[in-house]
């Protein structure tokens, strides 16, 4: 690798921890040299959380300058800890949901066909979870309409189930060419779980406020 001085030119001293997400100092280490003396894997070391991050880079050119974009050709790549660009889950989603939607946002960036496909058996649940019965998605999306669905989260349903069935299917929709579509699932979702779990819970906390003599005309 090129070095001035004894220090590695093509690598910042400091950016924001991958680990911690503090600006800090970092300490590289190389953990694989190929014959061209470029570094194929190498930990950050951060200052503040000394905790380790690992980057990969191609063994054709030299590791590019900081900050990295996460593509190979010379730049480096992290692979951990995994970078994860997915929105969170809503507080009020379902535990058993939860697991499905956080693995989720943990596939996403490598396979964002795979990440819809758990999106979908999410909404599976959901339905369940609402109806308090098992049943095929379709139905129970249709069941939902006729008990009084919102339209938002009728939409967003349908567009998760839509996207998530194609995604399995050769020859049609193919969300690894189009990640920021399936980017776009994971709120749908939230959105859904905001307006048929938290709202109601939020209208139900508003009306037991009032004296339960009077609940029956509400």
């Amino acid at each position: 690798m090129s070095k001035i001085d004894g220090t590695p030119v093509c690598r910042k001293e400091s950016f924001n921890c991958p680990r911690c997400g503090a600006f800090a100092g970092m300490k590289w280490n190389d953990l694989l040299l190929n014959g061209d003396e470029y570094a194929s894997i190498a930990l950050s070391i951060c200052d503040a959380c000394k905790d380790p991050s690992v980057w990969i880079t191609d063994e054709d050119r030299p590791m590019s300058a900081l900050p990295m974009d996460g593509r190979l050709g010379g730049r480096p790549t992290l692979i951990f800890p995994l970078k994860c660009v997915a929105p969170e889950a809503e507080h009020d989603m379902p535990a058993d949901i939860k697991v499905d939607y956080e693995e989720a946002r943990l596939v996403f960036t490598h396979s964002p066909r795979a990440a819809a496909a758990l999106l979908r058996l999410c909404v599976q649940k959901l339905c369940q979870e609402l109806l308090g019965k098992p049943g095929k998605i379709h139905d129970q999306i249709g069941e939902l309409v006729e008990k009084g669905l919102p339209s938002r989260a009728l939409i967003a349903f349908d567009t998760i189930r839509i996207l998530g069935n194609e995604s399995l299917h050769p020859g049609t929709v193919n969300l690894n060419d189009t990640p920021e579509v399936a980017l776009t699932l994971f709120s749908l979702l939230n959105m859904a779980v905001r307006h048929c779990i938290t709202a109601e819970k939020e209208l139900e906390a508003i009306r037991a406020l009032t004296p339960v003599t009077k609940r029956r005309d509400i």
